[in-house]
């Protein structure tokens, strides 16, 4: 994992999302963009003035303004950091971005405390779970930084159709020297698929240099609790949950695991598409 992508629209919670990410840079030994993406409002009047120049100039103005905050930090010392202003959507600057850059990893802040749908993120962070093809790290605007110990990757157990879709995670864990655990929540009155338990088992631990990673079985009838009760119980420092075609956080469960359980997460979530 080489390039690391971090958004901003220089609040603090993408403020603190940079400081997440030189952290991970530093493990990992990699490379961060810093990206700002502007875009003229539209005027709702028949006269239009076009003032582009002007907020492509006010975004590299506020770039260097970063650049000087972040050069004070000692944790920036020796990283790789480079700054650009983008003309765009944030969505299009983003994908434009992942796509020709070759991105590894986009860490993005989020709006409030916690969360990663649209009522609690914004449609920026919501969208760029939800359509980027790169990995995708959310962190919650106030959370600082704790360097991952326990990664927990929520599971359906069902067959992955990527073969490498978990490379970030196993990434992540070597960096920092982490512990991955499988979590997978079901009702207590549903039946238990052995086989297919098995062959996920199989199919994953290639992602783990076939080091058999920690399976964590939960049977609880609200499934939203059980995931909740035991990333707390098992102190996360970091959730991975998968997004399928068919929807957005489907099949994590047999149903799919509401979005409002992970509104609620305090910590980082790293999406993944499968």
């Amino acid at each position: 994992m080489k390039k690391i992508l971090v958004p901003t629209d220089f609040s603090e919670g993408s403020f603190n999302a940079l400081i997440h990410a030189m952290h991970h840079a530093r493990a990992m030994n990699a490379s961060i963009t810093v990206i700002h993406a502007y875009l003229m409002p539209p005027t709702g009047t028949a006269v239009m003035v076009d003032i582009t120049e002007m907020l492509r100039k006010n975004a590299e103005e506020g770039l260097e303004n970063l650049k000087e905050e972040i050069r004070q930090l000692e944790i920036s010392h020796g990283l790789e950091i480079t700054y650009k202003a983008k003309h765009g959507t944030v969505g299009d600057v983003l994908e434009r971005t992942v796509e020709k850059k070759e991105i590894d990893l986009v860490i993005m802040g989020t709006q409030g405390a916690s969360g990663i749908t649209e009522k609690f993120l914004g449609s920026n962070a919501a969208a760029a779970a939800k359509h980027l093809k790169a990995p995708l790290i959310t962190v919650p605007a106030e959370k600082p930084f704790v360097k991952p110990k326990k990664i927990v990757i929520a599971t359906d157990l069902k067959k992955i159709g990527k073969q490498k879709l978990f490379d970030p995670v196993a990434v992540l864990a070597k960096s920092h020297e982490a512990e991955v655990r499988f979590l997978h929540v079901r009702r207590t009155d549903e039946a238990f698929d052995h086989a297919q338990s098995e062959a996920y088992k199989t199919q994953v631990t290639e992602a783990f240099d076939g080091k058999a990673p920690l399976f964590t079985f939960v049977f609880e009838n609200d499934i939203e609790d059980g995931l909740t009760d035991a990333i707390e119980k098992d102190g996360t420092d970091l959730l991975v949950v998968v997004q399928k075609e068919r929807g957005f956080f489907q099949s994590l469960f047999h149903d799919s695991v509401s979005q409002a359980l992970i509104n609620e997460a305090s910590l980082p979530v790293l999406v993944l598409h499968d």
